[in-house]
Protein backbone atom coordinates (compact mmCIF):
# COMPACT_ATOMS: atom_id res chain seq x y z
CA UNK A 1 0.00 0.00 0.00
CA UNK A 2 3.06 2.29 -0.25
CA UNK A 3 2.99 3.22 3.44
CA UNK A 4 5.88 4.58 5.45
CA UNK A 5 6.49 1.28 7.24
CA UNK A 6 8.65 2.94 9.92
CA UNK A 7 5.69 5.10 10.93
CA UNK A 8 5.79 8.66 12.27
CA UNK A 9 8.42 10.10 14.58
CA UNK A 10 8.21 9.54 18.33
CA UNK A 11 7.31 13.24 18.76
CA UNK A 12 4.25 12.74 16.57
CA UNK A 13 3.21 9.63 18.50
CA UNK A 14 3.49 11.55 21.78
CA UNK A 15 1.41 14.42 20.36
CA UNK A 16 -1.38 12.01 19.40
CA UNK A 17 -1.25 10.40 22.84
CA UNK A 18 -1.50 13.82 24.52
CA UNK A 19 -4.48 14.71 22.35
CA UNK A 20 -6.21 11.50 23.41
CA UNK A 21 -5.55 12.23 27.10
CA UNK A 22 -6.41 15.94 27.11
CA UNK A 23 -10.14 15.60 26.81
CA UNK A 24 -10.29 16.01 23.04
CA UNK A 25 -12.06 12.70 22.46
CA UNK A 26 -15.29 14.02 23.94
CA UNK A 27 -15.55 17.15 21.83
CA UNK A 28 -15.91 17.87 18.14
CA UNK A 29 -12.75 19.04 16.31
CA UNK A 30 -11.85 22.69 15.85
CA UNK A 31 -10.36 23.38 12.43
CA UNK A 32 -9.50 27.06 12.17
CA UNK A 33 -6.12 26.97 13.94
CA UNK A 34 -5.13 23.71 12.22
CA UNK A 35 -6.09 25.04 8.80
CA UNK A 36 -4.04 28.20 9.36
CA UNK A 37 -1.01 26.21 10.53
CA UNK A 38 -1.17 23.87 7.53
CA UNK A 39 -1.65 26.81 5.17
CA UNK A 40 1.49 28.50 6.55
CA UNK A 41 3.43 25.27 6.15
CA UNK A 42 2.37 24.77 2.54
CA UNK A 43 2.58 28.46 1.63
CA UNK A 44 -1.03 29.07 0.64
CA UNK A 45 -3.88 31.21 2.03
CA UNK A 46 -6.03 29.30 4.50
CA UNK A 47 -9.09 29.89 2.32
CA UNK A 48 -7.51 27.85 -0.49
CA UNK A 49 -7.01 24.70 1.60
CA UNK A 50 -9.53 22.02 2.55
CA UNK A 51 -8.82 19.31 5.11
CA UNK A 52 -10.18 15.90 4.09
CA UNK A 53 -10.33 12.39 5.50
CA UNK A 54 -7.44 11.25 3.29
CA UNK A 55 -7.18 11.97 -0.43
CA UNK A 56 -9.92 9.41 -1.11
CA UNK A 57 -12.38 11.62 0.76
CA UNK A 58 -11.17 14.59 -1.29
CA UNK A 59 -11.84 12.70 -4.52
CA UNK A 60 -15.34 11.85 -3.36
CA UNK A 61 -15.92 15.48 -2.41
CA UNK A 62 -14.94 16.63 -5.91
CA UNK A 63 -17.32 14.10 -7.47
CA UNK A 64 -20.16 14.98 -5.07
CA UNK A 65 -19.72 18.66 -5.91
CA UNK A 66 -19.01 18.70 -9.62
CA UNK A 67 -19.86 15.43 -11.38
CA UNK A 68 -23.29 14.83 -12.90
CA UNK A 69 -24.38 11.60 -14.62
CA UNK A 70 -22.76 11.39 -18.05
CA UNK A 71 -19.92 13.79 -17.26
CA UNK A 72 -16.52 12.69 -18.57
CA UNK A 73 -13.35 12.00 -16.59
CA UNK A 74 -10.21 12.02 -18.71
CA UNK A 75 -7.83 9.47 -17.22
CA UNK A 76 -4.31 8.45 -18.28
CA UNK A 77 -3.82 4.76 -17.45
CA UNK A 78 -2.58 2.84 -15.64
CA UNK A 79 -3.15 4.96 -12.55
CA UNK A 80 -4.73 4.99 -9.09
CA UNK A 81 -8.04 3.13 -9.24
CA UNK A 82 -10.04 5.37 -6.90
CA UNK A 83 -10.30 8.18 -9.46
CA UNK A 84 -12.41 5.96 -11.67
CA UNK A 85 -14.30 4.48 -8.71
CA UNK A 86 -15.73 7.71 -7.30
CA UNK A 87 -16.42 9.16 -10.75
CA UNK A 88 -18.31 6.01 -11.78
CA UNK A 89 -20.33 6.00 -8.55
CA UNK A 90 -21.43 9.54 -9.45
CA UNK A 91 -22.67 8.25 -12.81
CA UNK A 92 -19.81 9.62 -14.91
CA UNK A 93 -18.08 8.16 -17.95
CA UNK A 94 -14.33 7.56 -18.28
CA UNK A 95 -12.14 8.13 -21.33
CA UNK A 96 -8.82 6.30 -20.97
CA UNK A 97 -5.55 7.53 -22.46
CA UNK A 98 -2.87 4.83 -22.08
CA UNK A 99 0.68 5.86 -21.26
CA UNK A 100 3.14 4.79 -23.94
CA UNK A 101 5.75 2.07 -23.39
CA UNK A 102 8.30 4.68 -22.30
CA UNK A 103 5.89 5.90 -19.60
CA UNK A 104 5.30 9.17 -21.38
CA UNK A 105 1.94 10.87 -21.17
CA UNK A 106 0.16 10.81 -24.57
CA UNK A 107 0.21 14.60 -24.64
CA UNK A 108 -1.10 15.13 -28.16
CA UNK A 109 -4.08 12.82 -27.67
CA UNK A 110 -4.76 14.34 -24.28
CA UNK A 111 -4.84 17.90 -25.62
CA UNK A 112 -7.15 16.78 -28.42
CA UNK A 113 -9.46 15.11 -25.90
CA UNK A 114 -9.80 18.39 -24.01
CA UNK A 115 -11.59 19.76 -27.10
CA UNK A 116 -13.92 17.05 -28.40
CA UNK A 117 -15.54 17.56 -31.79
CA UNK A 118 -18.91 16.85 -30.26
CA UNK A 119 -20.30 17.57 -26.85
CA UNK A 120 -18.85 19.34 -23.86
CA UNK A 121 -15.22 19.24 -22.69
CA UNK A 122 -14.37 16.64 -20.04
CA UNK A 123 -15.55 17.70 -16.58
CA UNK A 124 -12.17 16.86 -15.09
CA UNK A 125 -8.79 15.28 -15.70
CA UNK A 126 -6.69 13.56 -13.04
CA UNK A 127 -2.90 13.39 -13.24
CA UNK A 128 -1.14 11.54 -10.43
CA UNK A 129 2.33 13.04 -10.27
CA UNK A 130 4.32 10.92 -9.51
CA UNK A 131 1.98 8.38 -11.01
CA UNK A 132 0.78 5.30 -9.16
CA UNK A 133 1.64 2.51 -10.02
CA UNK A 134 4.48 3.51 -12.34
CA UNK A 135 6.19 6.13 -10.13
CA UNK A 136 6.90 8.32 -13.16
CA UNK A 137 6.73 12.12 -13.38
CA UNK A 138 5.03 14.37 -15.92
CA UNK A 139 7.30 17.25 -16.99
CA UNK A 140 6.10 20.61 -15.73
CA UNK A 141 6.21 22.06 -19.24
CA UNK A 142 3.59 19.50 -20.29
CA UNK A 143 1.46 20.28 -17.24
CA UNK A 144 1.41 23.95 -18.25
CA UNK A 145 0.30 23.05 -21.77
CA UNK A 146 -2.53 20.96 -20.34
CA UNK A 147 -3.72 23.66 -17.95
CA UNK A 148 -3.67 26.28 -20.71
CA UNK A 149 -5.21 23.92 -23.24
CA UNK A 150 -8.19 22.94 -21.09
CA UNK A 151 -9.45 26.04 -19.26
CA UNK A 152 -12.96 24.57 -19.02
CA UNK A 153 -11.77 21.27 -17.50
CA UNK A 154 -10.77 20.86 -13.87
CA UNK A 155 -7.21 19.48 -13.79
CA UNK A 156 -6.50 17.64 -10.55
CA UNK A 157 -2.81 16.98 -9.92
CA UNK A 158 -2.51 14.36 -7.19
CA UNK A 159 0.77 14.91 -5.36
CA UNK A 160 0.42 12.13 -2.78
CA UNK A 161 4.10 11.25 -3.34
CA UNK A 162 5.43 14.81 -3.58
CA UNK A 163 7.84 14.36 -0.65
CA UNK A 164 9.78 11.76 -2.65
CA UNK A 165 9.83 13.60 -5.98
CA UNK A 166 10.28 17.18 -4.76
CA UNK A 167 8.33 18.48 -7.78
CA UNK A 168 5.08 20.38 -7.28
CA UNK A 169 2.61 22.63 -9.05
CA UNK A 170 1.05 23.87 -5.82
CA UNK A 171 2.10 27.52 -6.34
CA UNK A 172 0.30 27.45 -9.71
CA UNK A 173 -3.16 27.59 -8.09
CA UNK A 174 -2.62 31.36 -8.00
CA UNK A 175 -2.64 31.57 -11.79
CA UNK A 176 -4.75 28.61 -12.96
CA UNK A 177 -8.34 28.62 -11.69
CA UNK A 178 -8.87 25.21 -13.30
CA UNK A 179 -6.14 23.59 -11.16
CA UNK A 180 -6.59 21.63 -7.93
CA UNK A 181 -3.80 19.84 -6.05
CA UNK A 182 -4.08 17.06 -3.47
CA UNK A 183 -1.58 16.10 -0.79
CA UNK A 184 -1.60 13.58 2.05
CA UNK A 185 -0.04 12.85 5.42
CA UNK A 186 -0.41 9.10 4.75
CA UNK A 187 2.90 8.54 2.96
CA UNK A 188 6.11 10.31 3.99
CA UNK A 189 4.58 11.60 7.25
CA UNK A 190 3.62 8.05 8.25
CA UNK A 191 0.03 8.83 9.32
CA UNK A 192 -1.94 6.55 6.98
CA UNK A 193 -4.04 5.13 9.84
CA UNK A 194 -5.23 8.59 10.94
CA UNK A 195 -6.43 9.67 7.45
CA UNK A 196 -5.60 13.28 6.68
CA UNK A 197 -5.49 14.70 3.18
CA UNK A 198 -5.79 18.16 1.65
CA UNK A 199 -7.21 19.81 -1.44
CA UNK A 200 -5.66 23.08 -2.62
CA UNK A 201 -7.49 25.25 -5.15
CA UNK A 202 -8.32 28.84 -6.01
CA UNK A 203 -10.68 30.48 -3.53
CA UNK A 204 -13.76 30.21 -5.76
CA UNK A 205 -13.35 26.46 -6.27
CA UNK A 206 -12.33 25.88 -2.65
CA UNK A 207 -15.46 27.70 -1.43
CA UNK A 208 -17.62 25.63 -3.77
CA UNK A 209 -16.14 22.38 -2.45
CA UNK A 210 -16.38 23.52 1.16
CA UNK A 211 -20.14 24.07 0.82
CA UNK A 212 -20.53 20.39 -0.08
CA UNK A 213 -18.22 19.11 2.68
CA UNK A 214 -19.45 17.58 5.95
CA UNK A 215 -19.09 19.76 9.03
CA UNK A 216 -16.52 17.50 10.73
CA UNK A 217 -14.57 15.69 8.00
CA UNK A 218 -11.30 15.13 9.94
CA UNK A 219 -10.74 13.76 13.45
CA UNK A 220 -8.85 15.52 16.24
CA UNK A 221 -6.10 12.91 16.54
CA UNK A 222 -5.27 13.24 12.84
CA UNK A 223 -4.96 17.00 13.29
CA UNK A 224 -2.71 16.58 16.33
CA UNK A 225 -0.41 14.18 14.49
CA UNK A 226 -0.22 16.30 11.35
CA UNK A 227 0.46 19.55 13.21
CA UNK A 228 3.29 17.93 15.15
CA UNK A 229 4.71 16.36 12.00
CA UNK A 230 5.01 19.70 10.19
CA UNK A 231 6.88 21.04 13.22
CA UNK A 232 9.54 18.37 12.62
CA UNK A 233 10.32 18.42 8.88
CA UNK A 234 13.75 16.91 9.57
CA UNK A 235 12.07 13.60 10.47
CA UNK A 236 10.32 13.48 7.11
CA UNK A 237 13.56 14.38 5.33
CA UNK A 238 15.40 11.54 7.08
CA UNK A 239 12.73 9.10 6.02
CA UNK A 240 12.82 10.32 2.41
CA UNK A 241 16.62 10.06 2.32
CA UNK A 242 16.43 6.46 3.50
CA UNK A 243 13.75 5.62 0.93
CA UNK A 244 15.79 7.08 -1.93
CA UNK A 245 18.87 5.17 -0.81
CA UNK A 246 16.94 1.90 -0.54
CA UNK A 247 15.21 2.51 -3.86
CA UNK A 248 18.60 2.85 -5.55
CA UNK A 249 19.71 -0.40 -3.87
CA UNK A 250 16.64 -2.22 -5.20
CA UNK A 251 17.09 -0.83 -8.70
CA UNK A 252 20.72 -1.96 -8.84
CA UNK A 253 19.62 -5.43 -7.82
CA UNK A 254 16.89 -5.49 -10.48
CA UNK A 255 19.50 -4.40 -13.04
CA UNK A 256 21.65 -7.36 -12.05
CA UNK A 257 18.73 -9.71 -12.77
CA UNK A 258 17.81 -8.10 -16.07
CA UNK A 259 14.37 -7.10 -14.76
CA UNK A 260 13.13 -3.88 -16.43
CA UNK A 261 11.50 -1.22 -14.27
CA UNK A 262 10.08 2.26 -14.65
CA UNK A 263 12.17 5.27 -13.56
CA UNK A 264 10.59 5.97 -10.18
CA UNK A 265 10.28 9.33 -8.43
CA UNK A 266 8.33 7.79 -5.57
CA UNK A 267 8.60 5.31 -2.69
CA UNK A 268 7.96 2.27 -4.86
CA UNK A 269 9.28 0.65 -8.03
CA UNK A 270 7.13 -0.72 -10.84
CA UNK A 271 8.95 -3.69 -12.38
CA UNK A 272 8.16 -6.33 -15.01
CA UNK A 273 8.93 -9.85 -13.78
CA UNK A 274 7.32 -11.60 -16.74
CA UNK A 275 4.74 -14.34 -16.88
CA UNK A 276 5.58 -15.64 -13.41
CA UNK A 277 4.83 -12.32 -11.66
CA UNK A 278 1.56 -13.56 -10.05
CA UNK A 279 3.29 -16.69 -8.75
CA UNK A 280 6.20 -14.65 -7.40
CA UNK A 281 3.71 -12.44 -5.54
CA UNK A 282 1.95 -15.46 -4.05
CA UNK A 283 5.18 -17.05 -2.88
CA UNK A 284 6.36 -13.80 -1.32
CA UNK A 285 3.05 -13.48 0.49
CA UNK A 286 3.58 -16.88 2.08
CA UNK A 287 6.79 -15.44 3.54
CA UNK A 288 4.97 -12.42 4.95
CA UNK A 289 6.05 -10.03 2.16
CA UNK A 290 3.30 -8.17 0.31
CA UNK A 291 3.82 -6.64 -3.14
CA UNK A 292 1.14 -5.29 -5.45
CA UNK A 293 0.21 -7.45 -8.42
CA UNK A 294 -2.59 -7.36 -10.98
CA UNK A 295 -3.50 -10.91 -11.91
CA UNK A 296 -6.94 -9.68 -13.08
CA UNK A 297 -5.56 -7.04 -15.47
CA UNK A 298 -4.07 -8.37 -18.72
CA UNK A 299 -2.08 -5.14 -19.19
CA UNK A 300 -0.34 -5.33 -15.83
CA UNK A 301 -0.29 -9.00 -14.84
CA UNK A 302 3.41 -9.34 -15.71
CA UNK A 303 4.35 -6.51 -13.33
CA UNK A 304 4.81 -6.03 -9.60
CA UNK A 305 4.87 -2.80 -7.62
CA UNK A 306 7.44 -2.99 -4.85
CA UNK A 307 7.11 -0.57 -1.93
CA UNK A 308 10.35 0.76 -0.48
CA UNK A 309 10.61 0.01 3.23
CA UNK A 310 13.35 0.19 5.80
CA UNK A 311 16.84 -1.10 5.01
CA UNK A 312 16.15 -4.29 6.96
CA UNK A 313 12.87 -4.83 5.11
CA UNK A 314 14.49 -4.34 1.72
CA UNK A 315 17.28 -6.75 2.55
CA UNK A 316 14.67 -9.29 3.62
CA UNK A 317 12.78 -8.76 0.37
CA UNK A 318 15.89 -9.22 -1.77
CA UNK A 319 16.86 -12.37 0.17
CA UNK A 320 13.37 -13.80 -0.35
CA UNK A 321 13.42 -12.99 -4.04
CA UNK A 322 16.84 -14.58 -4.40
CA UNK A 323 15.17 -17.86 -3.51
CA UNK A 324 12.77 -17.39 -6.42
CA UNK A 325 15.38 -16.65 -9.08
CA UNK A 326 14.33 -19.62 -11.16
CA UNK A 327 11.04 -17.79 -11.79
CA UNK A 328 12.81 -14.63 -12.90
CA UNK A 329 14.08 -14.60 -16.48
CA UNK A 330 15.76 -11.56 -18.05
CA UNK A 331 13.11 -9.66 -19.99
CA UNK A 332 13.21 -7.79 -23.27
CA UNK A 333 12.17 -4.32 -22.04
CA UNK A 334 10.69 -3.31 -25.39
CA UNK A 335 8.53 -6.44 -25.53
CA UNK A 336 7.49 -6.19 -21.88
CA UNK A 337 6.33 -2.60 -22.06
CA UNK A 338 4.66 -3.13 -25.43
CA UNK A 339 2.62 -5.99 -23.94
CA UNK A 340 1.96 -4.00 -20.77
CA UNK A 341 0.68 -0.80 -22.35
CA UNK A 342 -0.67 -1.99 -25.67
CA UNK A 343 -2.45 -5.15 -24.61
CA UNK A 344 -6.19 -5.53 -24.29
CA UNK A 345 -7.51 -3.11 -21.66
CA UNK A 346 -9.69 -4.38 -18.81
CA UNK A 347 -13.41 -3.89 -19.10
CA UNK A 348 -14.62 -0.51 -17.80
Amino acid sequence: MNENTAGPSSAVVRAVQRAARDGQLGTYPEYQAARRACARHFGVPAGQLLLTNGIDDGLKLICDTLVDPGDVLLLPVPTFTMYRFFHSVAGGKVIELPYDRSFRLPLGRLLDALHPRRGRPPKWLVLANPNNPTGTLIPQAELKLILRGGPDTLVLVDEAYFDYSGETVLPWIKQYPNLAVTRTFSKAHGLAALRLGMIFACRELADCLRRAQPVFPVNSLALAGALESIRHPESVRRHVTQVLRNRALLCRWLDSLGVPYAPSASNFVFAAFGEHAPEIARRLEKQGILVRHWSHDPRLRRCLRIGIGTTAEMRGFIDALQGLRRLIAPQDPEKVWRETFEGEPPES
